[in-house]
């Protein structure tokens, strides 16, 4: 009887072959799944918002309905678990229109709110300092840094309670 392809090796460089062959197929499933599930250290991440204007006046139609036109821009801050979020938020109104910023539970924020944008290096004079809150009111030419830390995974809207529905954006923390 004569031996097969392997039983001409000897058990040594059997041994061999299989850890060669673990190895390989090893890094293979390793890096597939490093590049499928990819993790970065928690940052700040910083964002600029602004009230905007929709193309259509909010007075009463015909039928009754009045939709304000403001949204906010942009609408969407999409940042990782753990991260620092640190926003930037500006009432550019042409009018004297008041705007705010609120979330819902789970989160609440730091604000500093500021005077008009035009003075003090783009900030303004510090009209208010708010901690753990879940709402800041800016006036006209007002700005407010606001901050906290993204701590819970899945969409959390923001919105002006002045100007629904058209003024709702979205926290969306990825995690």
């Amino acid at each position: 009887m004569t031996q097969s392809g392997f039983g001409k090796l000897s058990t040594g460089k059997l041994l061999i072959a299989a850890a060669v062959i673990a190895i390989v197929s090893g890094a293979a499933v390793g890096m597939s799944v490093g590049y499928v599930i990819h993790y970065s250290a928690p940052t700040t991440r910083e964002f600029y918002l602004f009230d905007g204007s929709l193309p259509f006046n909010d007075e009463p139609r015909p039928q009754g309905f009045g939709y304000p036109h403001d949204i906010f821009v942009p609408d969407r801050i999409t940042v990782n678990k753990g991260d620092q979020v640190l926003i930037h938020y500006v009432n550019i109104e042409d009018v004297a229109e008041p705007h705010n910023f609120m979330m819902d539970s789970p989160y609440r924020f730091d604000a500093v709110v500021y005077d008009n944008a035009s003075i003090n290096g783009g900030k303004g004079a510090v009209l208010g300092t708010h901690l753990r809150v879940d709402t800041v009111v800016l006036g006209q030419g007002q700005n407010a840094t606001i901050t906290f830390t993204a701590s819970w995974a899945g969409v959390f809207p923001y919105r002006c309670t002045f100007h629904q529905p058209t003024m709702t954006g979205y926290l969306v923390v990825i995690g």
